[in-house]
């Protein structure tokens, strides 16, 4: 059962700053907000703003995309170990893990329906009093206007897993969507579908933390029920994804796909690759809506998934021969792959071209041993941020080049951007 309390120090904030929500807000489903992406609503709906969660402090500090200044730094009731965007970008979702613990940041940036337009909102960011207390949030999987959150449970206190659905209006009226409770732990993960959730779920009787199958729920007001457990295992299941068809799994001996056609979803299994290494397995899911071929990633190498075809090859990304990636992310709408080398360099891979190498462009001199930058992306525009170090690189990727730079004087954690979406951000919806 999920525990929600009124963060006193966010009471604190309200009373200062003007409130954080009537707890008494009914849920409504707004429409997905729907913004032209021409030069001029660009304009109007702005840059957004920054989140960036101290490293080492219970605070996280918001930065003004326009001129990257301070806005407001809030203080957080334990450090942020992940620091996510809510599904329409008003909100810094910030997991504390170690804590059992996530509280939720109103960023300021946010428009209300007004007849047959948006009003548009800038407001001073603010703790809200919602927060959600189960054991050990992990997994956080926005998709369209909702976002599930894994909680996976304790093997150690026999805490069980469960899970949350949120959205934006159901964070600002302080509630969950609908929630379930599993029968046992497990590291797990959940991808919505409408009104179907297609979660995971491990035999209580096996030694690892990791799930074994997937069971397909069904929402019924603020509940669930479990509708069908499907038949191919998908041992080890560690990682998801979901496009327009398919939602899909990465398991250790390959990828469990599952189509969807109305409310009949079919399974079937796409196997390892021969030639990849003993112990190495594919961990990690991501990709486009549009695309039938996904990105993994197992250790550091990346691969494709051809869900049409049915197979899995090795994505050899790297146009010189001593290239590594450092990090990676993608495009605000998902649109590219964007990978960091070793050399300093931005790879930049679109879906609608099967991946395929579109630009390589440089953005630092060098990258010190060791460091591990972080990709932000905008929803708003083509822009993009990379956190290294105690510096924060803004990039155009339509132009290829750097636009700005400005510096921390915090060892940063991790971040999200905050604000008002482009239209392509709610183009593929479920």
């Amino acid at each position: 059962m999920k525990k929600f309390t009124l963060n006193t120090l966010a009471l604190v904030c309200a009373a200062t700053l003007g409130g954080c929500g009537d707890a008494e807000t009914n849920i409504v489903e707004l429409p997905p907000t729907i913004i032209d992406d021409t030069d001029d609503h660009n304009e109007e709906i702005g840059k957004g703003r920054l989140a960036i969660a101290a490293a080492d402090q219970a605070v996280v500090h918001i930065f003004n995309l326009e001129d990257n200044s301070l806005v407001e730094t809030i203080t957080l009731t334990n450090p942020a170990e992940y620091l996510y965007a809510s599904p329409e970008n008003r909100y810094a979702v910030a997991v504390q893990r170690s804590f059992d613990t996530v509280e939720f940041i109103d960023g300021g940036l946010w428009q209300e329906l007004h007849g047959d337009h948006y009003d548009q909102h800038t407001d001073e960011p603010v703790l809200t009093s919602f927060t959600l207390h189960d054991v050990k949030p992990t997994h956080y999987v926005p998709r369209g206007d909702k976002t599930v959150v894994f909680f996976d449970g304790n093997k150690d206190t026999g805490a069980n897993a469960s899970l949350s659905v949120l959205s934006d209006q159901s964070i600002s009226a302080e509630k969950t969507i609908a929630d379930h409770d599993f029968d046992t732990y497990m590291h797990g993960t959940a991808e919505i579908r409408g009104d179907y959730v297609l979660t995971t779920l491990r035999d209580s009787n096996t030694e690892s933390s990791l799930p074994e199958h997937i069971t397909l729920l069904e929402l019924h007001n603020d509940h669930f029920h479990q509708e069908q457990t499907f038949e191919t295992a998908c041992p080890a299941l560690h990682g998801s994804f979901q496009n327009e068809t398919h939602i899909a799994f990465a398991c250790g001996d390959g990828v469990l796909a599952i189509e969807q056609q109305g409310n009949v979803f079919t399974d079937y299994k796409i196997p390892n690759p021969a030639d990849l290494a003993e112990g190495v397995r594919i961990g990690s899911l991501k990709g486009s809506a549009e695309s039938n071929v996904m990105i993994g990633t197992a250790s550091s190498d990346f691969y494709l998934i051809d869900l049409a075809a049915q197979d899995i090859t090795q994505f050899n990304w790297q146009s010189e021969d001593d290239l590594n990636s450092v990090t990676y992310a993608f495009d605000g709408h998902n649109e590219h792959l964007l990978i960091l080398d070793n050399k300093g360099y931005l790879n930049v891979f679109p879906a609608e071209d099967n991946w395929q190498l579109e630009e390589r462009f440089q953005v630092f001199d060098n990258l010190a041993v060791g460091t591990k930058p972080a990709i932000i992306a905008s929803k708003a525009n083509e822009l993009i941020y990379i956190i290294n170090e105690q510096k924060v690189t803004t990039l155009d990727l339509h132009k290829g080049e750097i636009v700005s730079n400005f510096e921390l004087n915090f060892t940063p954690g991790s971040a999200a951007w905050l604000g008002i979406a482009g239209e392509e951000d709610h183009a593929h919806e479920h």
